[in-house]
């Protein structure tokens, strides 16, 4: 751990250079370093349970989570932390008054000790793959039992930890309980050295949206549209915009583009990307009156994807036609809509075959194709609302997720404390 303690320091001490430089740069956010470095308090949980999610999507799991932890003891007391500011301002908003929200502490002595000292949480409950070796040695520590919830590892994953043998072996062994997505992912927490008694598969709680309601801005979205189909590209990653703005404009009708990049720092470049390209923009954070038919209709807020969904007629599912392992497509479906998406489907490797066995996601090579199966989508459109239905079925069919996780992981809970989140 000495050796470990000394490398994660190092490595911090390395990349914080290259991080200010992102972010004074535009490229990515810090976000609160000074409360990860434990320069901040913490809440006082007293006794309840902490949550933690990385960044937007794994906040959305944490929800699911919390809604469910709730049904099985009403009254507990509830943190919720992430690592991104995205992740934290979608927290702040969606769990205003269920939980207390702040950063997660970077995986040093002092910031660790901190957070589980002030914090004095009964539960910690980390989301998919977040494995941090101090974190829950410190836990371990303190009686602190920790659990993993929608555990994914993915085969490159799995590549490296093995790297680490009996360190990594070590590190699993003090987690109280690894709820693995899917059969595959408990298979290689076992080959990795999880205890087996320890091992569950939960399923997949992204299957487990809540409600997504109805889209703030969608009377000024179907005004834009002006009767035009509406194609959802979600999450695209950086490079990845150029690749669907010239498919968009080969189509020979073009239907009305919501495009919503990842990341907050990339909502100015790609909207100056669309007007380099002579495309007039309509940006969800400028609620003005509109002046002309827009081309393009930039979703540039955190959390509301999934409501946006809703008032779309297909989508493509971005971070999968570069090599970013793809983003969720379950959102698209749950809102009715069947789905488009590249070859880099790795970090949703089971989500996505199960689309494509029910035929509700369609992968493709590159732009080209993606432009191609756009076109003969929209020219049946009959067929693309009937393909929407069934993707709702199938994301109804393998709901239950949250439920069984929160009974799994009832016997760990700690009794209700004292005081609600405020």
């Amino acid at each position: 751990m000495l050796l470990y303690r000394a490398a994660a320091a190092a490595a911090l001490a390395a990349y914080a250079p290259y991080a200010a430089f992102r972010s004074v740069s535009g490229g990515r956010r810090l976000g609160d370093v000074r409360g990860r470095l434990g320069w901040k308090p913490w809440p006082d949980l007293g006794g309840g349970t902490w949550i933690h999610g990385v960044s937007v999507g794994e906040i959305g799991v944490a929800r699911t989570l919390l809604g469910a932890f709730e049904r099985v003891r009403p009254g507990s007391r509830f943190g919720v932390s992430a690592t991104t500011e995205a992740g934290r301002a979608l927290a702040e908003r969606i769990l205003a008054g269920r939980a207390d929200v702040f950063p997660f502490p970077f995986d040093l002595a002092g910031a660790v000790e901190r957070a589980l000292r002030e914090t004095r949480a009964g539960l910690i409950v980390l989301v998919e793959t977040e494995i941090w070796p101090l974190f829950l040695e410190r836990a371990e520590r303190r009686g602190v039992p920790v659990v993993l919830a929608n555990g994914r590892l993915s085969e490159r994953s799995f590549r490296r930890y093995r790297l680490a043998g009996p360190f990594v072996r070590r590190t699993l062994s003090r987690l109280a309980l690894l709820a693995m997505q899917s059969r595959d992912d408990a298979d290689r927490a076992l080959a990795l050295g999880a205890p087996p008694e320890r091992v569950i598969v939960t399923g997949n709680l992204k299957f487990d949206p809540p409600e997504a309601g109805p889209f703030p801005d969608a009377a000024r979205l179907r005004e834009a549209a002006a009767g035009r189909p509406v194609l959802a590209a979600g999450s695209t990653a950086e490079g990845e915009d150029e690749v669907v703005l010239a498919a968009w404009l080969t189509l020979p009708q073009r239907p009305l583009l919501l495009l919503a990049p990842r990341r907050p720092e990339r909502f100015d470049p790609v909207a100056r990307l669309c007007e380099s390209r002579g495309l007039t923009v309509l940006r969800r954070s400028q609620p003005a009156p509109l002046a002309a038919i827009p081309d393009v209709y930039l979703l540039d807020s955190i959390g509301e994807l999934a409501p946006a969904y809703r008032e779309a007629s297909l989508a493509f599912i971005g971070g999968s036609l570069v090599p970013h392992g793809g983003q969720n497509p379950i959102e698209a479906w749950a809102a009715g809509v069947a789905a488009f998406a590249g070859p880099h489907m790795e970090n949703f490797r089971d989500v996505a075959a199960a689309g494509e066995a029910r035929g509700v996601l369609d992968r493709v090579s590159d732009g080209a194709a993606l432009a191609r199966r756009i076109a003969a989508a929209l020219a049946d459109l009959e067929t693309t609302r009937r393909l929407g239905r069934e993707a709702a079925h199938l994301v109804g069919e393998n709901r239950g997720a949250a439920d069984r996780t929160a009974a799994a992981v009832a016997r760990l809970l700690p009794e209700p404390a004292r005081g609600a989140a405020s």
